[in-house]
């Protein structure tokens, strides 16, 4: 079953194949001292007053962040983060695609999450996702909106994922002008 090939290669570089907190803790200092990136979140979230950055907004073992209100229960954005091991000092030149598990989807499509949010007419939660390279200095980010479009563009594709010797369903988004690049020292 791919959830267990999954959790068995994830554990090759952590413990706990769940345990993306060191993707976490990155995206808060990339928010805390790259300016890039800033500059990238204010243009996508907004300049939101009283916010916070809370984990597993939607419970354990959904999406990772939510930007959320301090003093109420209000998610205004959510936030994937994930770390790509092959990827150290440059990205990979044989990768040509950014990838996104189709099971992500339904944190921005209509499903149980939002579509009651959807059926108003109303556009749903913002959404990024961000991966880091293996030291966590380096991060690629894409929002929902260009998922969305890769998806009506290209589909949902099976691949081989070789590291967990299996396929996955993913929306591969070409490497052009969508994905946004960061770095911090």
């Amino acid at each position: 079953m791919l959830k267990d090939k999954v959790r068995e290669c994830a554990t090759i570089d952590r413990v706990d194949p769940y345990d993306d907190s060191a993707e976490r803790q990155a995206l808060r200092k990339f928010l805390k001292t790259c300016p890039e990136f800033q500059q990238y979140w204010a243009n996508y979230f907004g300049l939101i007053p009283h916010t916070k950055i809370e984990d597993d907004p939607l419970g354990k073992c959904k999406v990772d962040l939510g930007l959320m209100c301090q003093t109420y229960y209000h998610i205004y954005g959510l936030i994937e983060v994930d770390v790509f091991h092959s990827w150290e000092f440059g990205f990979p030149a044989n990768y040509k695609y950014f990838h996104v598990l189709e099971r992500k989807l339904k944190y921005f499509l209509p499903s149980d999450y939002n579509s009651e949010t959807l059926r108003q007419g109303k556009p749903g939660k913002p959404y990024i996702t961000c991966t880091f390279n293996r030291y966590h200095n380096q991060m690629c980010s894409t929002t929902k909106e260009n998922i969305v479009k890769c998806l009506h563009k290209y589909g949902v594709q099976e691949i081989w994922m070789p590291k967990i010797q299996e396929y996955d369903r993913v929306i591969r988004c070409p490497l052009d002008e969508n994905i946004h690049w960061f770095g911090i020292t």
